[in-house]
């Protein structure tokens, strides 16, 4: 690694090798965006993933850049931010996106069904005028009998429903080539290097302050020490534990999501339904196979080991069943866990908790020039 001269307006001086404009930890869509960002900006810029990049939160994720139809009246910015972005990234990434139909069925034994069939037709009506900003298809609105022709598989009890769009997008590939395209424009980037200390050195005698950080690169069994300007934590759910080792603090509320693959492609269309909770799952189609997904609970368990459990799997299970009554004839073939970095907020159920994101600036606490980012979605990076 050489050092690297750069322009200011008081003139020109050397970055040493081991030195960098902003550190970044975290390779999820986050951290390798930003990673991009600064890195064809000019800066000086390394960042360390402890795993594989996208290995994480973004990996584990349900790998859709959707619009967020149930924030639409809650939080109606984050719809239209996720939907806006979603249209980006179909722009700059369009080998990676692919467009996938929802289905959303209105049982005859739900509440006051005729009512929330015109509630689903109104919300969507809504909708579709953010969805213009992601390209997605107007919703349509279907009879028992044309919902019945789509998915074969409903139960009788079906009255109606509507059709919507969202985008699917293969996350880990995302991750992979923004890092690429930040090492092309000059930045460095590392996996499997774990940061394991982050020291502020304060400014004294006309010097800038800077961090000292530790790196443990576990692959070729090495420890690395380098120093930054700035940092930026982009490490998800792991983000407060990263903080921590620099002095700063802030709070998450982290939330375990569940997904099953099913053994067979079972459904034309994704379809959305309610679980017993009221919380909305979905049942979809990818590839040969089908996912199920997803929980929403409070976690606050080890972020490298995330368990799914029987009671779990029977949660999603018994949604889907309500709506597709033949679907425990298909064999649920793996699992997998994630957990959402999302902002903390006392009392609020886990479903009702903002999908909103926010930057802390830790410069209160006497580390300037260090940031995190928490919550989010997959689409706003």
């Amino acid at each position: 690694m050489t050092a690297g001269t750069i322009e200011t307006p008081s003139g020109r001086f050397t970055i040493p090798a081991n030195r960098y404009d902003c550190v970044i930890i975290g390779g999820g869509v986050n951290g390798a965006g930003t990673f991009r960002d600064l890195a064809m900006r000019g800066l000086k810029v390394c960042l360390y993933e402890k795993n594989d990049f996208g290995a994480g939160t973004s990996g584990s994720s349900s790998a859709m850049i959707h619009g967020g139809l149930r924030y639409i009246l809650s939080e109606p910015s984050v719809t239209k931010n996720s939907c806006k972005d979603a249209g980006f990234i179909r722009k700059t990434a369009s080998h990676l996106v692919f467009r996938i139909p929802f289905l959303y069925p209105v049982m005859r034994w739900r509440k006051m069904a005729r009512f929330v069939l015109f509630g689903v037709d109104s919300v969507l009506f809504g909708y579709d005028f953010y969805g213009r900003m992601k390209g997605a298809y107007p919703h349509l609105l279907l009879k028992a009998d044309e919902i019945k022709k789509i998915e074969p598989g409903l139960s009788d009890e079906v009255i109606g429903g509507a059709t919507f769009d969202e985008w699917g997008i293969y996350t880990n590939r995302l991750c992979y080539l923004l890092v690429k395209s930040g090492e092309e424009a000059g930045g460095k980037a590392f996996n499997h290097a774990e940061v394991e200390g982050i020291e502020y050195v304060k400014p004294k005698e006309g010097r800038e302050g800077y961090y000292r950080i530790k790196v443990n690169h576990k692959l070729d069994r090495r420890t690395e020490r380098v120093e930054a300007r700035t940092v930026v934590n982009a490490g998800g759910p792991w983000g407060p534990e990263v903080a921590k080792m620099a002095g700063a603090h802030y709070r998450l509320r982290p939330a375990k999501g569940v997904h099953l693959v099913l053994d067979r492609r079972i459904t034309n269309y994704a379809v959305v339904t309610q679980a017993e909770d009221g919380r909305e799952i979905f049942i979809e189609p990818w590839g040969n196979v089908t996912l199920i997904g997803t929980t929403d609970d409070d976690y606050y368990g080890s972020l490298d080991d995330i368990p799914v459990t029987h009671d779990e799997v029977e949660y999603l299970l018994e949604g889907i069943e309500k709506i597709m009554p033949e679907i425990r004839k298909n064999r649920v073939i793996s699992t997998w866990a994630g957990v959402r970095p999302t902002l903390y907020e006392f009392g609020k159920n886990e479903d009702k908790l903002s999908r909103d994101h926010r930057i802390y600036d830790h410069k209160e606490e006497g580390l300037n020039g260090m940031w995190s980012i928490a919550g989010g979605k997959l689409a706003e990076f």
